[in-house]
């Protein structure tokens, strides 16, 4: 199950399974980052909260880094320490055994290795460069679990050997069985709905801000334009691997009706990406008016403030008045309503498709 296509270009790889990957590089085994996002389920993710819109980028189903060690056939540990000295001195064990360690850090998920220097660690996540074992503790801060609950303190993920290399199709098939139950499951997730479910909860989200009832805000606005940035655009670069991914398991399916079904999901899934991205171009986003904005001054990424969401909504024309700038929104709001409704529909028949295929699976083995 020696995947060696290339990854897919993408703005901003999803971070801990694009540092898996280049683990992985490191012992010698070169796995695609399709690949991987399908082995992991992060292809068919997608989690939202209305009081929280960018949360749902950091919520998961199940542990990705599990995940993808299982589908692959590596051993693993998720290493737990309640404080610094003692996880510094795993880490250290670790490293001296050349086994690639993933550490969560505020703002990556980089693998360190050993260096040459008694004091220094490498680590590595998309680019290469040494940190000083005496700045490590400031990268590396307690937490409440590894893209898992637990309890209070030091994680790190080690990536062991490759103990069996699984049948591509029963790898497959397992992924397909994750990304189903991903899309049909009704329960919540840290306060995110999952899945299809999680398409409702936006589209109700969007639809209550064009209550007559309700009062359109700047704070309303700017949750919406927060996740019409780079939660949007994780999101379509999961599909956009989910495709890709359909598409390079097919090899493990000869059956006419798996194939049948298969394909299927892969137009429907293709639609998706180009809805989603239709979605991207109707949704005012903070990170796209930030990098398009002249204006040298800090942006606050909290809030747009009124003479920039007017700015941001008129930017030929003279400044419009709160209400002029407000009621501007609505029509787009209103288009992505639509969009998302018809993305929906199109992602529920990718799962019925997947399911079909499934159920095809079951009765081959009878």
């Amino acid at each position: 199950m020696n995947q060696t296509n290339q990854p897919m270009a993408l703005t901003r790889p999803i971070d801990y399974i694009h540092t898996v990957q280049e683990a992985l590089k490191y012992r010698e085994e070169d796995i695609s980052y399709t690949y991987l996002m399908g082995a992991s389920g992060e292809a068919f993710r997608f989690f939202y909260n209305r009081t929280d819109p960018e949360a749902g980028m950091n919520t998961f189903f199940h542990n990705p880094l599990r995940a993808t060690c299982r589908t692959l056939g590596y051993s693993f540990e998720v290493s737990y320490d309640d404080t610094y000295e003692a996880a510094s001195e795993r880490l250290q064990e670790n490293t001296r055994a050349g086994k690639p360690t993933l550490l969560p850090f505020d703002d990556s998920c980089p693998f360190l290795t050993q260096d040459n220097g008694p004091e220094t660690l490498i680590c590595q996540n998309g680019s290469r460069y040494q940190i000083k074992a005496a700045d490590l503790h400031k990268e590396w801060q307690p937490s409440g679990g590894f893209l898992e609950l637990g309890p209070h303190g030091y994680y790190q993920f080690v990536i062991g050997e490759r103990e069996r290399e699984p049948k591509g199709r029963d790898a497959a098939l397992g992924t397909l069985r994750v990304a189903r139950k991903m899309a049909e499951t009704r329960r919540k997730i840290n306060g995110c709905a999952v899945g299809l479910a999680a398409y409702d909860e936006l589209i109700t989200h969007l639809s209550g801000l064009l209550s007559r009832r309700r009062k359109l805000t700047e704070h309303n606005v700017s949750k919406v334009m927060k996740w019409s940035g780079q939660p949007l655009t994780q999101f379509i670069e999961a599909r956009t691997a989910a495709v890709d991914y359909l598409q390079m398991i097919r090899e493990h399916f000869e059956d006419e009706d798996e194939l049948e079904h298969l394909d299927k999901a892969i137009d429907e899934y293709q639609k998706v990406v180009g809805l989603l991205k239709a979605v991207k171009r109707a949704l005012p986003s903070l990170e796209a008016y930030e990098t398009s904005s002249t204006d040298a001054t800090p942006k606050v990424r909290l809030g747009l403030g009124l003479s920039r969401m007017q700015m941001w909504m008129h930017p030929n024309q003279g400044a419009q008045s709160p209400k002029e700038a407000i009621n501007h929104f609505k029509p787009k709001c209103r288009v992505a309503i639509r969009l998302l409704q018809k993305t929906v529909a199109v992602e529920t028949k990718a799962i019925r498709e997947i399911r079909d295929v499934l159920q095809n699976s079951e009765k081959m083995k009878m």
